[in-house]
């Protein structure tokens, strides 16, 4: 009876948490890290889980508070982590449930603490790459609409003034100028509508090969995300395979949590040729572009020796290496691009604004 209470009271709570709790990127590193350094000092799970619930704050320690109340009431870690598949994916809880079954939970707990972490530092070096050129062009964008909307309007009486031809330009950010002003409102909530609709519309799944397909053939933005969905795909399958996942189980798992239709249409094809006795490289090497010749060769030789886990893991550190370079060199590249752009901008401006009052001086 004591442990039908805790056990229906966890249900009915983590009915509420799938759509409340949420843990971020960092928060579910350091839960993972911690879990791995107390197991590995020979506490037991649910001591461990009781020590950082002692410690947690928030969201966190709800999770921890129901996990502790499902591996005391007779039941194992990974089926508490299925009641938040919006925490927890795939991945991590079957790691952690043939971690269980295996008797190598702790192991299983510092290959998903690297994995995570390699996943933080490949998305933040992206992010930090993009950040300097996304700065410098919202800026460009907001000077550009604040000349527009402040400075141009009472411009436009002066211009309107003068006995001169204007030029092309100046036209044309006049027109600009008395659209935004007039219908400024109107604009700017087509444009958070458009915003919103593409957010939406990339989401659904006859929109998703096109945007996919666009993104990998995009030049260097497509190399970037090409080397991006490998070094995933081969750290996940990789990882699977170290903690002794059987290849077959471990497929499954990561076409589970791929993104891009390509390549999950890829390795479902792979699940299929290794059903008919064929090999993972004999699936993927009629797709040079989503898998370059050079990783086939080495997903052969790891197969034949019986080190694929390790030759995925290094695959996965030499393309996290290729997009680090990438993404420095996209950003190196944009850098002298934005200032031309901007550079075009002002002056463009300028000559707009100048032109005619050079016209009046000149004929006076």
């Amino acid at each position: 009876m004591t442990d039908s209470v805790p056990a229906s009271a966890t249900h009915r709570s983590s009915l509420w948490e799938r759509l409340t709790i949420r843990l971020s990127h960092t928060e579910q590193l350091l839960l993972t890290k911690y879990l791995s350094v107390l197991l590995r000092s020979g506490l037991p799970i649910d001591d461990a889980l009781d020590l950082l619930m002692q410690q947690a704050k928030g969201s966190l320690k709800k999770v921890l508070t129901n996990l502790k109340i499902i591996v005391t009431s007779g039941k194992t870690l990974a089926d508490g982590l299925e009641l938040y598949p919006q925490i927890f994916s795939s991945v991590y809880v079957n790691l952690i449930r043939a971690g269980e079954a295996s008797g190598q939970l702790q192991q299983n707990f510092e290959q998903l603490s690297v994995q995570m972490q390699k996943e933080h530092e490949l998305r933040q070096k992206i992010q930090g790459a993009m950040m300097y050129p996304a700065i410098v062009l919202i800026s460009a964008l907001g000077v550009s609409v604040g000349i527009i909307v402040f400075v141009l309007p009472n411009i436009t009486k002066l211009f309107a003034s003068l006995n001169v031809e204007l030029p092309v330009t100046t036209k044309a950010l006049l027109w600009i100028s008395v659209v935004v002003n007039e219908h400024g409102i109107l604009i700017a909530l087509g444009g958070v509508c458009l915003v919103i609709g593409w957010l939406f519309a990339r989401t659904l799944a006859p929109v998703k090969p096109i945007t996919h397909w666009i993104t990998l053939h995009f030049p260097v933005i497509g190399t970037i995300a090409r080397n991006t969905n490998l070094a995933r795909i081969s750290r996940l399958l990789g990882t699977l395979l170290i903690t002794g996942m059987p290849i077959t189980a471990a497929l499954p798992v990561t076409i589970s949590v791929l993104n891009n239709v390509y390549y999950r249409k890829l390795f479902t094809r792979v699940q299929d040729v290794l059903a008919k006795g064929g090999t993972i490289a004999m699936a993927l090497q009629p797709s040079p572009r989503l898998v370059p010749p050079l990783a086939v060769r080495l997903i052969r030789v790891g197969e034949e020796t019986g080190t694929l886990g390790d030759m995925l893991l290094y695959l996965a550190s030499f393309y996290e290496q290729e997009v680090d370079e990438s993404t420095k060199n996209a950003a190196t590249l944009l850098e002298p691009l934005m200032i031309v752009m901007i550079g075009i901008m002002v002056g463009t401006l300028a000559f707009s604004i100048i032109t005619p009052i050079y016209k009046v001086i000149g004929s006076i």
